[in-house]
């Protein structure tokens, strides 16, 4: 006679690690994202492949933070579930890119079917009690906000245009008195801020050591931005944190491959505006108040 099988265990229900509030407020950031990568995917070889290095770390990071707000990976594992097709042969760069579109849009709407139920899913903590206040209502935003930036004054002046605009105050550090400080000195004192915007322009053209004596037409280059505004770009997001650091770039700048996480906003035609909704969201996740 058979040995009766004993049923398997009941699936632990998911439920809510934080408030309901909150958890909106983190996806809503993602899907926005989501949808900044693809508004930058162009039909070129190096935007593709730029693309998928930051569609990769923006994809790694939802599912890890799908983990930590629910009580289960169930969510995580939804969203995570693989529906791509496979390619007959070598596929063309249009190919690629569009099978490359079509994937961050299928998490994006993934991202907005679990946005959808979230009135569903009950919250493991009672959201009628008071909750620990977050670091934005500890502690008062200061308005001040650091601009780095090159060479591109038309740039600069659109970005602090824009920003004095939404109620901030944005520090340019040559605008500065130097009161007889040195550039590090007078970066130091100004650089007490909250937020930091970064300013990514092509500004430099290099090209490996190696390729010094070939001819013009043989050496591969990349339009750089200068060193100060990278020094500086690294300074803000040890100093502030990811989150409270937004790098902007236009053009075909090389884009720093050592500071995962990022994700890069860009804008044409020095028209700042084009993002503006995008940078106000960043603000307001932080604690910021912007009408």
């Amino acid at each position: 006679m058979a040995k009766k099988q004993n049923p398997p265990p009941p699936r632990e229900s998911v439920a809510l690690k934080i408030s309901r509030d909150e958890a909106t407020s983190r996806i809503e950031d993602r899907i926005a994202k989501g949808i900044e990568l693809l508004s930058a995917l162009e039909y070129s070889q190096e935007s593709y492949e730029r693309s998928q290095k930051e569609y990769t770390l923006w994809n790694d990071y939802n599912k890890e933070m799908l983990k930590r707000i629910f009580t289960t990976d169930e969510i995580s594992e939804e969203y995570s579930s693989w529906a791509g097709g496979i390619f007959s042969g070598m596929p063309s760069l249009s190919e690629q890119v569009q099978d490359h579109r079509d994937d961050i849009d299928q998490k994006i709407n993934r991202l907005k079917s679990i946005l959808n139920k979230l009135e569903l899913i009950p919250a493991a903590c009672d959201e009628s009690q008071p909750q620990t206040a977050t670091r934005a209502e500890q502690k008062t935003l200061s308005k001040k906000v650091f601009l780095v930036h090159g060479h591109d004054e038309l740039a600069k002046t659109n970005l602090e245009i824009f920003l004095s605009e939404i109620g901030l105050e944005p520090v340019v550090l040559h605008r500065e008195a130097d009161e007889g400080q040195t550039i590090i000195e007078k970066f130091e004192k100004h650089s007490n801020v909250d937020y930091a915007f970064i300013l990514l322009t092509p500004d430099e053209v290099a090209y490996l050591a190696a390729n010094k004596e070939k001819p013009d037409n043989e050496r591969t280059t990349e339009f750089r931005a200068r060193p100060n505004v990278i020094f500086e770009f690294g300074y803000f997001v040890g100093k502030l944190g990811r989150s409270h650091t937004c790098c902007l770039y236009t053009g075909n700048v090389a884009l720093p491959s050592d500071i995962n996480g990022m994700i890069y906003k860009q804008f044409n035609n020095n028209n700042i505006e084009e993002i503006g909704y995008s940078i106000i969201k960043e603000l307001k996740s932080v604690g910021y108040k912007i009408n």
